[in-house]
């Protein structure tokens, strides 16, 4: 025979139960159901790089994402309305991280075509951000109208410094990436102990090279232009023409540790006095730094 606390505890699971499902439906009041629908099938669903050009569907890919990843997480406590600072975008990150490692990171990497790492992750805790395409060159995601591209980089440990990324296709770099090439000939000509190494690339033996006083005085006798008048030239050309545009938001790129892995390093309007570079593969990569003064 029930007793009377039986019938408190079945009241209260139910009252509970009841809860459960006004809060879930107030959760989904207001959801376009007819797009979930078309992208979805059960917790499983694609999309497309142009459903994340707009917040017209914010709420409802947040719902795919948290459903299919994050179904514990309570998404009010990690979005955000705007980019306000790097701690505050990391925090969220981490909790996402927190709540599904796995899940984090597939979201990281296994993107749209056309989405780069990083690029999902920032639409969805961020509220009033989308993402460039189409006629937004160059432009990755735009917050409350600030546009940003994002770079994945590398930092260096002992310096805090920014590298292993390329500047956009559109940088015409050919004429500073010949004269380097003609630098590192002029240099093995004039000290044939020094090894050729990468045939496309300077490393840290040619800068040590380029260096000498003895050598220095040669090429400026044969009019050549050394190692630090070829950086400064790369980096007005790359402040002109990349940085200049827009703030960068530098993210953790593969390879680094769990910590770092797509959690924003910095965010920078990058001035020409940051800029250096580093020559490797037939190609220029820059390196910024964050503290140049």
């Amino acid at each position: 025979m029930a007793t009377q606390g039986d019938f408190r505890a079945r009241f209260a699971a139910a009252f509970d139960k009841a809860i459960q499902e006004a809060q879930f439906a107030a959760a989904i009041d207001g959801l376009d159901l007819d797009f979930i629908n078309s992208r979805s099938t059960t917790n499983t669903f694609k999309l497309s790089a142009n459903d994340f050009q707009s917040a017209k569907h914010k709420n409802e890919i947040r719902f795919l994402i948290a459903r299919r990843w994050f179904p514990d997480l309570d998404v009010a406590t990690v979005t955000l309305p705007s980019i306000s600072s790097v701690e505050a975008v990391n925090k969220s990150l981490n909790a996402l991280y927190k709540e599904n490692p796995t899940g984090f990171n597939e979201l990281l990497q296994e993107e749209p075509k056309g989405v780069g790492p990083g690029e999902v992750l920032l639409y969805f805790i961020l509220d009033n951000a989308f993402l460039g395409g189409g006629a937004s060159a160059g432009v990755d995601i735009v917050d409350n109208g600030t546009k940003y591209e994002i770079k994945a980089v590398k930092m260096h440990k002992s310096t805090g410094t920014l590298r292993d990324f390329k500047l956009g296709g559109t940088v015409n770099i050919s004429g500073v990436l010949s004269e380097i090439m003609r630098l590192k000939a002029e240099l093995l000509a004039f000290n044939p102990s020094i090894s050729e190494g990468e045939t496309t690339g300077v490393n840290n033996t040619h800068l040590a090279g380029f260096a000498d006083k003895k050598f220095q005085k040669h090429i400026k006798k044969n009019k050549i232009k050394g190692w630090d008048q070829l950086t400064k030239d790369f980096a007005k050309i790359a402040y002109k023409n990349y940085f200049k545009a827009h703030p960068i938001i530098f993210v953790g790129s593969k390879g680094a540790n769990s910590k770092e892995l797509g959690r924003i390093y910095s965010i920078l309007s990058v001035k020409e006095k940051m800029i250096s570079m580093t020559v490797t593969t037939g190609t220029i990569k820059p390196i910024v730094d964050p503290n140049a003064k």
